[in-house]
């Protein structure tokens, strides 16, 4: 049972239905999912949620899909259930390889692609203790090229897949059935 109820958009201020059309235009699903409709109670935490996600997960330099499986693993390692659902829903609509999906959410030290699978592990460093990074994760990074602009990116990831864990955690999101769709 959730602890907040989703605003359905009968219910919603003509600003919060707005936000509910962007993100499911923009993220690819069929209508607005739990996650944004729970923050529908507050115009604010709603607008304020998904201009973060657009700018951090949507938009940017580094690949949409990339930033899903970072999701997808920051996601199962603290055990956030209805964020690893959704985003395994996003991977599979970005046509991401299954193993790789599978491996960001059991074992990312397995992802055969070496440069995705140090992005993964430092943000899940970044995730999980953001004080513990050294230069060496960051030169790890740069031995494949990647630039400052796509490093903060990671890092805000990393941020981003926190911040909404603890969202859909607090209020007790239940998982979307347009998930298994994908």
């Amino acid at each position: 049972m959730p602890h907040v109820s989703v605003c359905l958009p009968k219910n919603a201020s003509p600003q919060v239905v707005a936000v509910y059309e962007e993100f499911s235009t923009k993220m690819r699903f069929a209508s607005a999912p739990n996650f944004i409709m729970t923050q529908g109670h507050s115009p604010t935490a709603a607008r304020g949620t998904w201009d973060l996600v657009r700018s951090v997960l949507v938009d940017g330099e580094l690949p949409r899909w990339t930033k899903e499986i970072m999701f997808v693993a920051i996601s199962a390692e603290r055990g956030c259930r209805y964020c690893k659902a959704a985003h395994i829903a996003c991977c599979r609509m970005l046509k991401v390889d299954p193993e790789w999906i599978d491996l960001a959410a059991s074992n990312v030290a397995l992802i055969p692609d070496p440069k995705l699978r140090d992005m993964v592990l430092f943000a899940l460093k970044c995730a999980r203790a953001p004080q513990s990074l050294t230069q060496a994760d960051y030169e790890v990074l740069r031995k494949y090229g990647l630039r400052e602009d796509e490093i903060v990116e990671i890092i805000c990831m990393a941020g981003l897949a926190v911040y909404a864990n603890i969202l859909a955690d607090a209020t007790g999101m239940e998982e979307d059935p347009m998930f298994e769709a994908y």
